[in-house]
């Protein structure tokens, strides 16, 4: 994009996990008249408590935070005080349309109680929210990553479905993931990052690399987020290579057409089957059905 001539990045807080269906809906209109130029990011508290520290330095119990228990272990060691929901947002452009934005953007989000607009200079100088500043201005920064530390060993794989931007759509995938995470024993780390007219549901999924346990059932769960969340109609925009041909066989529209025109074209512009081949579970006819699949 061109040198916009300035911009500011702030945050917007909300007391309640039920505000979730409202946020949505009010981010929607306000993306696509672009008053919400950059794609805003709405992160869990339990998301935004893994840049500010590891796990035990939160909970030293066995398994992940309860979230009954969020306000008496998280909410007192961030400073933010009493939140569930966190939006970092952007505008751009001369100070007269950036100050504009902000005050549609205030008045729509207010009508939700208890939100709560802060700009980086107002936040303690380890906020996440200055990090935002460089992520929205186009400078890497490597603070994002933190979230990898949450356990010994830290690696990660991600579920990362996409949706209408609604309200109804992400409360579903919200309820449905944080019930299978319980389930499996690993703690929640939701984002929604909201394009014009669809919605990416990222979850980093971060496990223990050197637990053969914990990797067995980060395993497992992501095997089931991917089929329930297909029966949700939740499609997946990216996935690890070990998923890919699970989630390519959730494009399962017409018998399976995608992956039948996705075959077409790789056996017509690579009929020897050399490029990357299984890459996305798009294999081609050299190699499809050889028992390659990763099931």
């Amino acid at each position: 994009m061109p040198n916009p001539k300035g911009h500011q990045t702030f945050q917007i807080t909300f007391e309640k996990e039920d505000d979730l269906y409202e946020i949505v809906e009010t981010i929607r209109p306000l993306r696509i008249r672009n008053i919400i130029p950059n794609v805003p990011h709405l992160r869990h508290i339990m998301q935004e408590a893994s840049v500010y520290g590891d796990r035990k330095s939160f909970w030293d119990g066995d398994g992940p935070i309860p979230h009954d228990m969020i306000d008496q272990i998280v909410v007192p060691k961030m400073w933010m005080g009493n939140f569930r929901w966190i939006l970092y947002l952007c505008v751009y452009g001369p100070e007269v349309i950036r100050k504009a934005h902000i005050d549609v953007i205030r008045e729509e989000f207010y009508k939700i109680p208890g939100a709560k607009l802060t700009f980086p200079d107002d936040t303690p100088a380890n906020s996440y929210l200055r990090s935002r500043v460089n992520i929205y201005a186009g400078v890497p920064d490597l603070r994002e990553l933190d979230w990898v530390m949450w356990l010994p060993n830290g690696s990660h794989t991600a579920f990362s479905p996409i949706s209408p931007t609604t309200g109804e759509d992400a409360v579903k995938q919200y309820e449905m993931t944080k019930r299978i995470h319980r389930k499996y024993g690993f703690d929640y780390f939701p984002t929604f990052c909201v394009g014009w007219r669809e919605m990416h549901h990222i979850v980093m999924v971060i496990y223990d690399r050197k637990s053969e346990d914990s990797k067995r059932r980060a395993t497992a769960m992501m095997k089931e987020l991917i089929s329930e969340g297909a029966k949700l109609g939740m499609g997946e925009y990216r996935t690890h290579i070990a998923f890919q041909d699970q989630v390519m066989k959730t494009y399962s529209y017409n018998d399976g057409a995608l992956l039948k025109f996705h075959d077409q074209i790789k056996d017509t512009l690579d009929p020897n089957g050399i490029m990357a081949p299984g890459r996305n579970g798009i294999w081609g006819s050299r190699w499809r059905g050889k028992g390659l699949e990763r099931t």
